[in-house]
């Protein structure tokens, strides 16, 4: 619900409610990405197509992705219903607060698919400065009416869990108004010609985000099933807490990036795009290597600051998630052959692969390691989807792995992070400010020492807020 909401529900709920709450939205997510059938994927590349053809294409493609998520919203929210009926009791011997949580999640399951369908409209015609106005918003709605509800009444699981529903309704609507220039001239129908292209895009897709939203929460079913509710909310608020990373770093970044370099392989040709994906890959590593050491070093204080210390049993698992996420991140650059060669089956491959595995993984190191073994198998499992996926990508599309950058890096990393460390004092805010910023300086001075392209990227962009 966001990071000023994060100290609010975990001081608020007890460890075994936020590790209930947290399982609820998790599913949704699972819920949501298969339901939407890979068509957010379609819109993203599709959309450019469709624009370049001319406004009648450009009508026919959104009316029937219109009609496609009203009827998707419908069987979601079915399959969901069922799922709470009949699943969830199975899954925990106390089943009636759970089914019953489940049961109110409902609502979100269509609110979800809709809401991520008017926004990758908009991300596909590059507009994620009104999405990010638009999240802004919502998370400070949020915290408004959760600092309300805490205050007045009192907080539970069900009613943070009902506050999630309301907001994002409320701002379903917002973006629905943005996307009214785009909109207006639509109405929802269903073609099997017009839609047949993009299912056919987007299934794999779909396949693989469903693979990686179980990727990134299957264990915690596994979790809770071996250790219970109380370890699962230790869990939850660690992963959550490197989830931010994944929304703030990786998540900005794929929605910018992604159809850009799609608009310029279909305006400037191959050659031109893969200059500018060798450049972009080189600078990501560089930025995200040093924004891993200052996040090990701030995280973990961040937590206890935030959640208190009865989170801190959970802390082990942040850097093998925060490293986890910052190799999923290099996959929108890395393997963009598999956006713009339209081989999203890739990704269907080695997530499904890095799936099994580390549910296997799992099942056997769980019941005997605790906490760690679910992150280092979902480590494992990220290592092998990213390093499969940019294999078989590079064979269309080579984006270059810049090896001296990546070797420059972890070594200006290292002692980063030591010194980051090293700072300890008896007050957990100090410790989070003043460590994160040594291991941030200790970085940023190393690489700039080492690394000209970051030199000139930083020169041309404080250049460039002079002139303005």
């Amino acid at each position: 619900m966001g990071l000023v909401s994060f100290p609010l529900l975990t001081r608020s709920l007890s460890v075994e409610e936020y590790g209930l709450l947290g399982l609820v939205t998790a599913t949704v997510t699972i819920f949501v990405s298969f339901a939407k059938l890979g068509l957010q994927s379609s819109m993203l590349r599709f959309y450019s197509e469709a624009q370049t053809r001319g406004k009648d294409a450009l009508t026919l493609l959104l009316s029937n992705v219109a009609g496609a998520v009203c009827v998707l919203a419908l069987l979601g929210a079915i399959l969901w219903i069922f799922f709470a009926l009949f699943i969830v009791p199975l899954l925990n011997d106390s089943p009636l607060p759970y089914r019953r949580m489940f049961l109110i999640g409902t609502a979100l399951v269509p609110i979800k698919i809709a809401h991520s369908l008017l926004a990758n409209l908009l991300q596909a015609d590059q507009q994620s400065g009104t999405l990010g106005k638009i999240s802004v918003s919502e998370k400070l709605f949020r915290l408004i009416c959760l600092v309300a509800i805490v205050l007045s009444i009192g907080l539970s699981s069900e009613r943070a869990l009902m506050l999630i529903i309301t907001s994002e309704f409320i701002f379903l609507t917002v973006i629905f108004y943005q996307s009214r220039a785009y909109l207006s001239q639509v109405k929802p129908k269903l073609q099997f010609a017009a839609l047949a292209p993009l299912v056919a895009y987007g299934a794999p897709a779909m396949m693989g985000e469903l693979t990686a939203v179980l990727l990134e929460t299957g264990d915690r079913y596994v979790i809770q099933a071996y250790l219970g509710a109380g370890p699962l909310g230790l869990y939850a608020a660690a992963v959550n807490i490197c989830m931010y990373l994944e929304w703030v770093l990786i998540l900005a970044l794929q929605s910018a990036i992604v159809p850009h370099y799609v608009k310029l392989f279909e305006e400037k040709g191959r050659d031109e795009t893969l200059s500018f994906l060798n450049d972009a890959f080189s600078l990501y590593i560089a930025v995200a290597v040093g924004i891993f050491a200052v996040f090990c070093v701030a995280a973990p204080q961040l937590v206890l600051f935030l959640a208190g210390e009865k989170y801190r049993d959970g802390l082990i698992v942040i850097p093998w998630f925060a490293a986890g996420y910052l190799l999923v991140g290099s996959i929108s650059i890395a393997a963009a052959g598999v956006f713009i060669d339209k081989r999203t089956i890739l990704l269907v491959k080695w997530t499904m692969v890095a799936f099994g595995i580390n549910m296997i993984l799992n099942l056997i190191a769980i019941p005997r390691y605790g906490l760690i073994a679910a992150a280092v198998a979902t480590f494992i499992a990220m290592c092998i989807r990213s390093i499969g996926v940019y294999y078989d990508a590079a064979k269309t599309l080579p984006v270059a792995i810049p090896w001296l950058t990546l070797i420059q890096a972890l070594g200006c990393a290292i002692p980063a992070y030591y010194l980051g460390s090293l700072v300890h004092t008896s007050i957990t805010i100090i410790n989070l400010f003043l460590g994160s910023a040594v291991a941030g300086i200790v970085y940023v001075l190393l690489m700039l020492s080492l690394n000209a392209n970051l030199r000139v990227w930083v020169f041309d962009k404080i250049n460039s807020i002079r002139d303005k």
